[in-house]
């Protein structure tokens, strides 16, 4: 009960410093200032008064529903959820940032026993764009062995080919959700560490999340013309849906 308790007092202290950087602090006003795109075309201009990411969701579902104001000292904030969006987009860069930093609304692959289809609306932000496929990251709160809470980065891929938008998070993409829309690529994908390039690609793996552009990339090409038609028709859509679980 004890070490519950300090979960809980410890993850509300967390939120409480997150909330005081982003709404109270003058000089990080130009850091949550934020152009928001939605659904209809219509930018919003405001700044983010409580983020969507898991360091500002301990309580509520991460990367799924955010708070702006039009101006830093307005006290009337406008709630934004994942359906209503397509991509936020911080105003300020940085050295590490020069074209900003960008996070996009997006279907994200989530099996459950209803259907391996199931996707779930997130905000994702985005990685690294390459020639047939873009990389974002993503945080969610983890549970530890001791019953605690931690901060895990997780890692998808969207394929360019795909007209649905999905973005498939590293593990499923050597999984059997790829056996019915991406033919053969749950082998290629295992294949990739096993074959004469074997050290090359792990060591690869090991440096950057890039790898798996290259691993995408020749897929399509040992596809030949298939690569046109991919990806084949869902079979199945049952429980692609999580209207229910975000009744806010």
């Amino acid at each position: 009960m004890r070490q519950i308790l300090l979960s809980v007092l410890t993850l509300a202290a967390t939120a409480g410093i997150v909330f005081t950087a982003q709404a109270k602090d003058p000089s990080d006003d130009e850091a949550r200032h934020v152009i928001v795109t939605l659904k209809s075309g219509e930018k919003v201009d405001g700044y983010v008064r409580r983020g969507w990411q898991a360091e500002s969701s301990v309580f509520k579902n991460e990367n799924y529903s955010f708070k702006i104001v039009r101006t830093p000292d307005d006290k009337e904030p406008v709630t934004y959820r994942a359906e209503d969006v397509v991509s936020v987009d911080y105003v300020e860069v940085t050295e590490n940032d020069p074209d900003g930093v960008r996070w996009e609304s997006r279907p994200l692959a989530s099996p459950n026993f209803a259907s391996r289809y199931n996707t779930l609306q997130r905000l994702l932000c985005v990685d690294k764009v390459g020639k047939n496929a873009t990389i974002y990251w993503w945080k969610v709160w983890v549970t530890t062995d001791f019953g605690g809470r931690r901060l895990q980065t997780n890692f998808g891929v969207r394929f360019h080919n795909d007209p649905e938008g999905i973005v498939y998070p590293y593990m499923l993409v050597n999984s059997v959700l790829m056996k019915d829309r991406y033919p053969g690529l749950q082998k290629f994908c295992k294949g990739w560490f096993k074959g004469p390039d074997k050290k090359l690609h792990n060591k690869e793996a090991n440096e950057s999340e890039d790898w798996i552009l290259d691993m995408y990339d020749a897929y399509l090409e040992q596809m030949g013309d298939e690569a046109a038609n991919l990806p084949y028709p869902t079979p199945d859509k049952k429980g692609g849906s999580d209207k229910a679980e975000h009744a806010e």
